[in-house]
């Protein structure tokens, strides 16, 4: 019996603007000849960094870019009263290194700053858009094994379920890819250099108050994932091009 090899051309990646969506839009460049930058906004203190950056890698890498508001989105945020949107308080801040290494402390923080299902609603969307093209789509969504530990929807076995929810309730075929699923953000940080991906114009900060005269996001460089940010560089021996607040 001969089977049909399907050769899929397009992909979505889900993009935030971070080193993981980032590394997923390069890993997409590679693989695919169509490009969609799909990001979110929701009322949340990364809005406009969001919005920045899909506008400055989809300029940059000549690819279609789309940005969808979820306002309802942000008013579950306000109900679980999650740090990530704009009204509330800022997110929680981790001091040094060694307490990412706290799994408990790490799961705190992570309940604070949880959106509620919000990637089960971004890669639900994304299928919608994807079907709607009416050809074979993967989608390209940004789950890691750091994050993964603290995150349940940053995990493969949450990517495999959303794969096959999708699967009976696409027509065409979508499949969800999560090429750094198995990867720290050392790792991630190392494919992008490599990748010669201007690493600078990169957003990690929940809580990006203000912006360089050239445009690059000034991070706190005091809440969770800020230190991740920093840790990732100072393991691979990385010289760290951010811009952090003094």
């Amino acid at each position: 019996m001969k089977y049909k090899v399907v050769i899929i051309t397009t992909a979505i990646v889900l993009f935030s603007g971070g080193i993981d969506s980032t590394a997923c839009l390069y890993w997409a460049k590679q693989k695919y000849s169509n490009i969609i930058l799909l990001s979110f906004i929701y009322n949340s203190k990364e809005d406009q960094v969001i919005q920045f950056t899909n506008e400055y890698f989809s300029s940059l890498l000549s690819i279609e870019s789309k940005i969808i508001s979820l306002p309802f989105l942000g008013e579950f945020g306000l109900n679980s009263k999650s740090s990530l949107i704009k009204t509330l308080d800022d997110p929680p801040e981790i001091k040094d290194f060694s307490q990412l290494n706290n799994k408990n402390l790490t799961l705190e923080t992570a309940k604070k700053v949880w959106i509620p299902g919000r990637n089960i609603l971004f890669l639900s969307t994304a299928a919608s858009l994807a079907d709607s093209l009416m050809e074979p789509v993967d989608i390209v969504f940004g789950a890691n094994k750091e994050e993964g530990e603290s995150f349940p929807d940053n995990t493969l076995e949450f990517v495999n379920r959303m794969n096959q929810a999708i699967s009976l309730g696409c027509v065409n075929k979508v499949s969800v890819k999560s090429p750094f699923s198995d990867s720290i953000k050392g790792g991630i940080v190392s494919f992008l250099i490599e990748k010669k991906a201007p690493l600078v114009y990169t957003s990690s900060c929940y809580n990006v108050k203000n912006w360089s005269d050239d445009r690059k996001p000034i991070h706190c460089g005091r809440c969770e994932s800020c230190q991740r940010r920093k840790r990732a560089f100072l393991d691979t021996k990385n010289s760290d091009p951010t811009v952090y607040d003094s």
